[in-house]
């Protein structure tokens, strides 16, 4: 008996402390879940959000539905990366009671996580109706109209946010974006500087070498894309910018290791392989530019552009049903893919249709003139249809473009052979080999020129040139054994 009287006692006991924690979380007692949102709010300030949505959830079997309980909820998912789960519960919040002043706004940036872009735009304008001039609203807003490439209404949210608070500096930096896609660029470029110079960071720095590389200030680009990495080695953009920047240097070698370093770090990222396919094709390097796609496509199988870099790869070597097949697809959805031009253009030159060829090798030189290679194949166009006035034209615009372009000089100087014109095949030799010492075609063709200018104008000096030439040439690859030994006999008489 005495027992069951003590736990009995204990029972009042326990009771009576719940009633007093009660009263202590509960600050109007009318609300009996306000208690348990007291409680789960002390447990997010801790970090403990397992352990916040189990309190929550207590609460949500309760008989009177609370706004508080679905929006901290929401706070829960949120600060665990949920998004989806913190998105209902917000909408449930806000449902519930559409008057609270904070949460149309969270509702609209974890619609904008879930990629809900239209319904975040609508989301921010409920929270700019209960609660005006809020920077953050404006912030956000601006956020899902940019999401849906309405760049100048995203770019008047982003002026009003900052407006509403200059110090902030992410509405800012976001208004430079837009700023660079409306092609306002000094704009963007007075608020780059600022940025870059008050708050420096990995995304002020690595935007302001983007706008760099736009408007073609290489130097600037390379040191801002280098800040960039200061503040986060890890971060892949300013990688690619610095690749970008390389290859417009055309210089091959460090774009290469550029791409090289970045891979080890986001070695499944299919913007990267992208970049880097790009770069190769630049170089006329179609091999490699081939694999890369491949990679892309891995990694993405409905990248378009990908598709389209394979197929010009395909043209390049001749596999043209194939390529074309991908090319068309391609030109189909997007009229204006450089990549699927210059697949085009390739497909008409393989399939000899010259005067196609050699609109579409012009047409993607309207539209980008770094790619100097196209010169190098209208200019073979022109030599197929016999125009000696454009296909030197395009010749001389291919080696002084595209230095790297070996292909470009020795075809030209083929051609200057052809009609006789040795001593200039001479002089494009000579510039092809200040690019690569080593190449046998260009030594080859350089010995060959050499031999007919002594056979026009015998004398020791030209004869031992030529000769010297001869000897840098392996001779299982040398290809003018009975010209050497005519120039050797000519310098024993001589």
């Amino acid at each position: 008996m005495f027992n069951r009287f003590k736990k009995i006692r204990e029972y009042i006991k326990n009771l009576n402390l719940s009633i007093d924690k009660y009263k202590n979380d509960t600050i109007v007692q009318s609300l009996p879940s306000k208690a348990f949102v007291n409680r789960a709010k002390k447990s997010i300030d801790c970090g403990n959000f397992k352990e916040a949505e189990s309190i929550l959830n207590e609460a949500l079997e309760l008989p009177q539905e609370d706004a508080l309980v679905y929006k901290y909820l929401g706070i829960c998912a949120e600060r665990t990366g949920r998004f989806d789960d913190a998105m209902r519960a917000y909408k449930k919040s806000a449902n519930i009671n559409p008057q609270d002043k904070e949460i149309w706004s969270k509702l609209g940036f974890s619609q904008i996580q879930c990629k809900l872009f239209e319904d975040a735009e609508k989301a921010f304008e409920n929270a700019n109706k209960i609660n005006p001039s809020n920077t953050d609203t404006f912030a956000g807003w601006g956020m899902a109209l940019m999401k849906q490439k309405q760049y100048a209404n995203a770019h008047e949210k982003f002026v009003e946010a900052v407006r509403l608070n200059k110090y902030n500096f992410m509405a800012m930096l976001l208004d430079a974006i837009m700023e660079i896609r409306l092609e306002r660029y000094e704009d963007a470029e007075l608020k780059l500087k600022f940025l870059s110079t008050v708050a420096p960071n990995e995304s002020n720095n690595y935007e302001y070498a983007h706008l760099k590389y736009i408007k073609k200030d290489y130097a600037n680009a390379e040191f801002y894309a280098k800040k960039a990495l200061e503040f986060n080695p890890n971060m892949l953009n300013p990688y690619l910018i610095l690749a970008k920047v390389y290859r417009e240097k055309l210089e091959f070698d460090k774009a290469e290791e550029i791409f090289s370093s970045a891979v080890l770090l986001h070695p499944q990222n299919p913007d990267l392989y992208y970049e880097w396919a790009l770069m190769y094709q630049y170089f006329e390097k179609y091999d490699e530019a081939k694999q890369k796609f491949e990679k892309v496509l891995e990694f993405s199988p409905d990248e378009g552009f990908a598709k389209a870099g394979l197929g010009l790869t395909l043209a390049y070597f001749g596999n043209l049903d194939e390529a074309e097949s991908l090319i068309f697809t391609e030109l189909e959805k997007e009229p204006e893919c450089y990549l699927a031009l210059k697949g085009k253009a390739f497909v008409s030159y393989k399939r000899e249709d010259y005067e196609g060829a050699i609109n579409a090798f012009k047409h993607i030189l309207k539209e980008d003139t770094t790619d100097g290679a196209c010169n190098y194949y209208i200019a073979k166009c022109y030599e197929k249809l016999g125009n000696d006035i454009l296909t030197k034209e395009y010749f001389e615009n291919a080696v002084n473009k595209c230095p790297f372009h070996i292909k470009s000089f020795t075809d030209y100087a083929k051609y200057l052979i052809s009609r006789g014109e040795i001593a200039d095949a001479q002089r494009k030799l000579r510039r092809a080999l200040k690019t690569d010492e080593n190449n046998v075609e260009v030594l080859n063709l350089l010995f060959h020129v050499g031999y007919i200018l002594v056979k026009e104008n015998v004398c020791e000096y030209n004869v031992k040139e030529a000769l010297a030439i001869a000897d840098k040439i392996d001779s299982n690859l040398f290809e003018y054994e009975s010209e050497k030994a005519e120039l050797v006999n000519i310098l024993e008489n001589l």
